[in-house]
C-alpha cells in the first residue's frame, strides 16, 4: 500500500510561500479587492506558461509566480497529485490546442498526465467541451469557463479549483437587522452566532482575525480592519496572520472592559467554572462570485509580455508564434452556518500573433461582530497554503 503526497510534502515552504505570495502581490496591486478570487488558480498556469517561453516572457512570469525554471517544471503535476490527498481540496489543470498550432511535445510531456485536449475550432462546440470541464471539476458549482468565444482562440490553458468544509462548530442561523454602520438600511440580513471554547480570535492594533476550523484540513479566517483601512491593508493584515503564527497576540491576554478591533472583553455569572477560552461570534451568511479580467492586472501577474502579439516569446510551447489573448477567472463563496464551500476556474487563451489585432493592455492603479465590510480567505491547514480569498461587502439578505 502507498503513501500519498501531501501538499506538505509535495511543496517546499519557500513554494507556498511563493504561491501565498502571488495572493499577496495580486490584491494589493488592484483598484478593489474582488468578492472572490483564488491566487492559487493562476499560479500553476503561470508556471506552465513560463516553461513554454523564453528569454524576458519567461522572466516575467517566473519572477510574478516567486519561483525559479525547474520549480516551474514540476510544480503543475506535484500541486493536482498532493491535492488528491486532501478530499475537502479538488484542483484539476488542462490544455486544449487547435489544429492551427502544434504543441512542443517536450513542453507537453512536463503537463500532468491527460492534461491535453483538442480544439475544433468551432466555437459552439469548444465552449459547451470546456463549459462541461468548468461545471465537472468544480462539482457544478462553477458551470461555464470564463472565454469569450467569439474571439480567435488557439490555445486554452485552464485550472479548476474547489474546496468544501465542515464548520467543526456549526453557527446558529437568524434574521438581523441592521441600525447603524455601512449596513444600515439594508433590511432583514442572514446573521450567524456561535460560541467558541478554543483560542481562536487574535487581536492586533490595526485588526482582529478570527480562525473557523472545517474538516479536510481546512481554516477559514476572517479579517476585521479598523474602520479607516483600505480593503486591500485589510486582506494584506488578514494574509499576514494566516501566515505568520506569531502575528497579534491571542484574545485571552485582553483584561476585561478592555478593546480592540470589534471586539470587546466582558464578564459575566455562571453556574459553572470556565475551563477554556470563550468566543462569542457574531458573522454574516454570505454568498459571493466574480468574474476577473485579470488582462487588467498583468503587470502583478507577470502577464504583460505575454500579452503583447510582438513581443510575446512561447518558443518552447507551440511551434508557431503565440501570445495571451485572453486571461479570466470567474469564482464564487458561500459561508452557511454550516460550512463554507467555493470555487475559481481561471483560463488563458492563446492566440496565433500573425494577423490577430493587437490588444490594448491597461496598468493597475495603483467578541468580534463583523457587522461591516471584512476580508475573509481559505487555507490548507497543515501547509499553509492559501487557497481562494475575497471581501465581504454587504451581507446576504434574508
Amino acid at each position: 500500500m502507498g503513501t500519498e503526497t501531501t501538499i506538505q510534502d509535495a511543496l517546499t515552504a519557500r513554494e507556498i510561500k511563493a504561491a501565498n505570495g502571488l495572493t499577496r502581490r495580486w490584491f494589493a496591486s488592484r483598484p478593489s479587492v474582488p468578492a472572490v478570487a483564488s491566487g492559487l488558480g493562476i499560479w500553476p498556469l503561470l508556471a506552465a506558461l513560463a516553461t513554454g517561453a523564453v528569454d524576458g516572457t519567461r522572466d516575467e512570469l517566473l519572477a510574478a509566480a516567486g519561483i525559479d525554471a525547474d520549480q516551474a517544471t514540476r510544480l503543475p503535476a506535484a500541486l493536482l497529485e498532493a491535492a488528491l490527498s486532501t478530499p475537502a481540496i479538488r484542483l484539476a489543470l488542462a490544455v486544449w490546442a487547435g489544429a492551427l498550432v502544434t504543441l512542443d511535445p517536450e513542453w507537453t510531456a512536463g503537463l500532468p498526465v491527460n492534461a491535453v485536449g483538442s480544439l475544433t475550432g468551432d466555437p459552439a462546440t469548444d465552449k459547451a467541451a470546456l463549459d462541461e470541464w468548468a461545471s465537472r471539476n468544480t462539482d457544478g458549482l462553477i458551470e461555464r469557463m470564463p472565454l469569450d468565444f467569439s474571439q480567435s482562440i488557439d490555445i486554452v490553458l485552464a485550472s479548476a479549483l474547489s474546496v468544501r468544509t465542515t464548520w467543526v462548530t456549526p453557527f446558529q442561523d437568524s434574521g438581523r437587522v441592521f441600525n447603524q454602520g455601512p449596513w444600515a438600511g439594508l433590511g432583514r440580513c442572514r446573521a450567524l452566532t456561535a460560541t467558541l471554547h478554543d483560542d481562536l480570535l487574535r487581536v492586533a492594533e490595526d485588526a482582529s482575525v478570527l480562525t473557523l476550523p472545517g474538516d479536510g484540513d481546512i481554516d477559514v479566517l476572517l479579517g476585521l480592519g479598523r474602520e479607516d483601512l483600505a480593503p486591500q491593508a485589510v486582506m494584506g493584515t488578514l494574509i499576514d496572520a494566516a501566515t505568520d503564527p506569531a502575528w497579534g497576540r491571542s484574545s485571552t491576554e485582553l483584561a476585561v472592559g478592555e478593546r480592540a478591533v470589534g471586539v470587546e472583553v466582558t464578564e459575566y455569572k455562571s453556574m459553572r467554572p470556565q475551563t477554556g477560552p470563550e468566543i462569542d461570534v457574531q458573522t454574516v451568511r454570505f454568498k459571493l462570485d466574480s468574474d476577473l479580467d485579470l488582462g487588467d492586472d498583468a503587470p502583478a501577474l507577470g502577464l504583460v509580455l505575454a500579452s503583447d502579439q510582438d513581443r510575446a516569446r512561447f518558443d518552447r510551447l507551440a511551434a508557431e508564434p503565440v501570445f495571451v489573448s485572453q486571461a479570466r477567472q470567474t469564482a464564487m463563496a458561500v459561508f452557511s452556518a454550516t460550512g463554507f464551500e467555493a470555487a475559481a476556474v481561471t483560463a488563458i487563451a492563446m492566440a496565433r500573433a500573425a494577423g490577430v489585432p493587437k490588444l490594448d493592455h491597461r496598468h493597475v492603479r495603483a467578541s468580534v461582530r463583523f457587522d461591516r465590510p471584512f476580508a475573509y480567505l481559505a487555507r490548507h491547514r497543515p501547509s499553509g497554503l492559501i487557497l481562494i480569498a475575497g471581501w465581504v461587502d454587504r451581507p446576504e439578505i434574508a
